[in-house]
C-alpha cells in the first residue's frame, strides 16, 4: 500500500500537532498508522519525510530530549512541533 510523500507529511503534522509541543511522537506511531501490517517496511520513508519537515522548520527532531539533525541521529528519534517560544 503505497502512500504519497504528502500523505506522510500530513500524518506526521497531524500527530505532532495533536500531541502538542510538550510531548513528542515516535516515527513508528505514524508508520503503524499509515501502513499497519507492513509498517516495518516503511520506517525509512517516514524518517525521510520527517527530515524534510525539519528542514522546512515545521517540526523538530529530538534524541534523548535534545534537538538533533536527522542526518546526525543514530538510533531512535522523536518528532514534535515547535512551542511558541522556540
Amino acid at each position: 500500500m503505497k502512500k504519497s510523500k504528502q500523505e506522510i507529511k500530513n500524518r506526521i503534522l497531524t500527530f505532532t500537532r495533536q500531541r502538542g509541543p510538550e510531548k513528542s511522537v515516535c516515527p513508528s506511531e505514524v508508520t503503524k498508522d499509515l501502513f499497519s501490517d507492513v509498517w516495518r517496511d516503511h520506517v525509512d520513508d517516514v524518517r525521510t519525510v520527517a527530515g524534510e519537515l525539519q528542514s522546512e522548520n515545521l517540526i523538530k527532531i529530538t534524541q534523548r530530549g535534545k534537538e538533533v539533525r536527522l542526518d546526525e541521529a543514530k538510533g531512535p528519534i522523536r518528532l514534535s512541533v515547535f512551542s511558541k517560544s522556540d
